[in-house]
């Protein structure tokens, strides 16, 4: 243990990341898989945020900015790589760099998607689009700051080392797969924001009925909550914007494996779709427990969590 511990990276060597700096956040980042082994236990009680959040904790935080400084981790992170690590590469490069940061176009759009979705993730749905967001416990906040730094080291040391593989930057950036990865990616995108909207659209009109019928002149949304009808993206599932997130990530997998950089445990972008599968699915299959609970089995109408079929996952 001991020898283990002297050989591990200092903190100086994630900042910027080295190389072996960059594995040891990759492998803390693969330990949210096992992890989430614990959400399909009764310890899932412990996630306190959203529906299951603590609401009387002193150790809650207010969930939006909570989510919010949480989620900008990730960003923050990557671009601060991308902006540092290029340069100390050894010896130097030769690739046409793109955008002044030394990186070929490949992997600078890749960079750019990932930076799109947290737009939305951190900032805008949070802030803007969500009418309320429950209390999220202190714990809760540093566990999804973890995860946001080491997943977003993981990627951004995987396109910048990338380019020390010569088929980095040499694959066509207009291909088919490419176009298949990309159209995946912002379909996703595009899909779950909408989703999410329609959700968030359902619960104001919901407060607002509720405070007409309150006679209340002060619209609150806090714990407002609504089960979408069986139509359009929820015919089938209760939770499509799970589904569609995972599309958007696949897509961005399959663009990295397309443009050279990988395609199995060598991907970053491959474990961050399996840590999003499974930290989301139990989720997922929990948040449909609680909908028969709370508005009934005929409300839910056998519909799935996210994976419609017999089993119902």
């Amino acid at each position: 243990m001991a020898s283990y511990l002297s050989n591990l990276p200092s903190l100086g060597e994630f900042f910027p990341p080295t190389p072996r700096a960059a594995q040891l956040a990759l492998d803390a980042f693969r330990l949210y898989i096992p992890i989430s082994v614990a959400q399909w236990t009764p310890l899932s009680r412990l996630q306190a945020m959203g529906k299951t959040s603590y609401t009387t904790s002193r150790f809650n935080l207010p969930g939006r900015y909570a989510w919010a400084a949480a989620e900008l981790v990730g960003p923050v992170n990557m671009i601060y790589i991308l902006t540092t690590l290029p340069s100390k590469l050894r010896p130097p490069q030769e690739v046409a760099p793109s955008f002044g940061i030394g990186l070929p176009v490949q992997n600078v759009i890749l960079a750019f998607l990932y930076l799109l979705h947290y737009v939305n993730r951190a900032l805008v749905s949070p802030l803007y689009l969500n009418p309320s967001m429950s209390p999220i416990h202190i714990f809760v906040t540093i566990f999804m700051m973890v995860f946001q730094f080491t997943n977003s080291t993981s990627i951004a040391a995987w396109l910048v080392y990338s380019v020390l593989d010569v088929e980095a930057g040499s694959r066509p950036i207009v291909s088919l797969g490419s176009i298949v990865g990309i159209t995946m990616f912002l379909l996703g995108l595009a899909g779950n924001i909408w989703t999410e909207t329609r959700l968030y659209e359902m619960r104001r009109g919901a407060a607002k009925r509720k405070a007409k019928a309150e006679g209340k002149a002060v619209i609150t949304y806090d714990k407002v909550y609504v089960i979408p009808p069986a139509e359009g993206f929820f015919k089938h599932i209760l939770y499509p914007h799970y589904v569609l997130e995972w599309l958007e990530w696949s897509g961005y997998w399959l663009l990295g494996g397309i443009w050279g950089l990988g395609w199995g445990s060598k991907s970053a972008a491959f474990w961050f779709l399996m840590c999003e599968i499974a930290t989301m699915l139990p989720r997922a299959v929990a948040g449909r427990k609680w909908y028969e609970a709370k508005f009934g089995k005929r409300a839910v109408g056998g519909r799935a969590a996210a994976i419609p079929g017999p089993i119902k996952i």
